[in-house]
């Protein structure tokens, strides 16, 4: 917090598709979290918008060619940010199985330190706890980290005014404001929201 001015911007998505998707895979055999469906969704968001992959550097703004996301996973012990590299260059399936590996090499105290730094951008997700909102500190020297709240039933009101009962959750977009504006940021968190709530758009 002393080394860089920090803004967080939230946003409510409908997780109704995604729960969808999920569902479908699991259907298949093919057993996916949420953090798994988040961490690639991230990845299209930020090759969509390549300004979000960047950071501060003595002074210099870093932009990054490989997305390299990391994810927050709590122990009893530590935190701990495994970090999967390259994630514009692997499918959703590969995706979850790396990240399934480090959280083991987590759990059994194997985790190397090469796989727990090179990250680009971080995400946390909250969803198994009872947190609704949380503003997540960056992980230096990154320049965004996305935290993802619980997913609760709420009455949402349509473009026809009708009222449905449907899946919400809350994401906090915390931003390197000498690095990032708000602008770029809002347009990313929108654009990440929009594939949650579109998966089928980029996920057969």
């Amino acid at each position: 917090m002393r080394n860089s001015p920090q803004a967080t911007i939230t946003g409510k998505a409908d997780m109704s598709n995604l729960i969808s998707l999920r569902k479908k895979y699991l259907n298949q055999g093919i057993e996916l979290s949420f953090t798994d469906l988040f961490i690639k969704i991230a990845g299209i968001a930020i090759k969509l918008h390549p300004e979000m992959n960047v950071s501060l550097q003595d002074g210099k703004i870093i932009q990054y060619k490989s997305i390299n996301i990391g994810v927050a996973v709590g122990t009893d012990k530590a935190l701990f940010v495994p970090v999967i590299k390259n994630v514009q260059d692997k499918n959703l399936i590969e995706v979850s199985e790396e990240f399934k590996m480090l959280v083991n090499k987590i759990h059994g105290q194997k985790i190397t330190s090469e796989e727990l730094t090179g990250g680009t951008f971080t995400i946390s997700n909250m969803g198994m706890f009872k947190v609704d909102v949380m503003t997540p500190i960056l992980n230096s020297p990154e320049a965004a980290i996305l935290s993802i709240g619980r997913t609760c039933k709420e009455l949402v009101v349509e473009k026809d005014d009708t009222i449905k009962i449907k899946p919400m959750t809350t994401l906090s977009l915390t931003l390197d404001h000498a690095v990032l504006d708000g602008l770029p940021a809002a347009r990313f968190l929108e654009t990440f929201m929009s594939i949650m709530e579109n998966p089928l758009d980029y996920f057969n």
